[in-house]
């Protein structure tokens, strides 16, 4: 039997039999490239109708998106399960798979009841526009107690296991994460040289993304994954340099130095720099002559 249809019947023994709900969470965004992408557990978020609900309030949508990236940071941390309980009440075990420093995706099993304030519940209620009674009516019926948490954590280990080996052995993600690597350095490092070169003019994260021939939101991802931080940071972490070179080179007013590095105004230069360097333009002055 292929892995692939041992993974298909493992699954189904642990929704069918087992009760469990299984998400496997496309991380890569390559999972559909791959015959992973026959399987109705891939890449969906929750869809229990109690998680489904609370998604109809956009502004908690955007919470649980926020937290979700989050719980993502924690699960890179660790290689095992982890047991995770969101502000809704709703716990899920989730396990990492990675492929070098790379999280591809993770296997979960999701929809349990967790610990959640009468408050809180009712204060979600409101927000959904359903009755305190409805909506613990709603959360009980869409999820299940964890009565053997044992028991999850283990399935999810065996799920874990199997899904690993077929992603990293059976399928072509690690050679495309390779060629996905490579264009991403491509684009930071064009981006970075172009930074470099203009950070003395009015440039923005827009005309860089214009330079490098791609949309703009994609470039800020990149180099945010790349880099660590954003264009804009990378922008004025430049200029704010090259001003601590002029406040100690140079007899250049402050006011002066803050239009030459594209600051606009002194007060906005000044209001940045402290909170950058944790003290004034003219501080840094007199600290770097009396370093010298």
């Amino acid at each position: 039997m292929q892995t692939l249809d041992i993974i298909e019947n493992y699954i189904d023994l642990l929704e069918n039999q087992l009760g469990m709900d299984v998400i496997i969470y496309d991380e890569c965004r390559l999972l559909s490239a791959t015959e992973l992408s026959r399987l109705s557990q891939t890449g969906k978020w929750h869809v229990n109708s109690y998680c489904l609900k609370i998604k109809e309030n956009k502004d908690l949508q955007r919470r649980c998106v926020n937290l979700k990236q989050d719980f993502v940071k924690k699960v890179l941390a660790g290689s095992g399960v982890v047991k995770s309980t969101c502000y809704c009440g709703v716990t899920e075990y989730v396990a990492p798979i990675k492929c070098g420093d790379c999280l591809v995706c993770m296997v979960a099993a999701s929809g349990y009841i967790g610990d959640l304030h009468e408050c809180t519940l009712r204060a979600l209620a409101k927000r959904v526009g359903l009755t305190y009674k409805k909506f613990a009516s709603l959360r009980g019926g869409a999820l299940s107690e964890a009565e053997n948490e044992q028991n999850i954590i283990r399935s999810i280990e065996i799920l874990h296991h199997l899904l690993e080996r077929y992603v990293l052995e059976e399928t072509k993600i690690p050679e495309m994460l390779d060629e996905r690597r490579r264009k991403m350095n491509e684009y930071v490092n064009k981006a970075t040289e172009y930074i470099s070169k203009n950070f003395l003019t009015l440039i923005n994260s827009q005309d860089v993304a214009e330079h490098c021939h791609i949309s703009e939101s994609h470039l800020k991802h990149l180099f945010s994954v790349a880099v660590g931080h954003g264009i804009a940071e990378e922008i004025r972490d430049l200029r704010l340099n090259y001003a601590k070179e002029l406040l100690c080179t140079t007899e250049y007013s402050v006011k002066y130095i803050s239009f030459a590095t594209c600051f606009g105004s002194s007060d906005y230069f000044s209001t940045v720099f402290k909170k950058k360097f944790k003290m004034s333009p003219l501080e840094y002055r007199r600290y770097g002559k009396i370093k010298k």
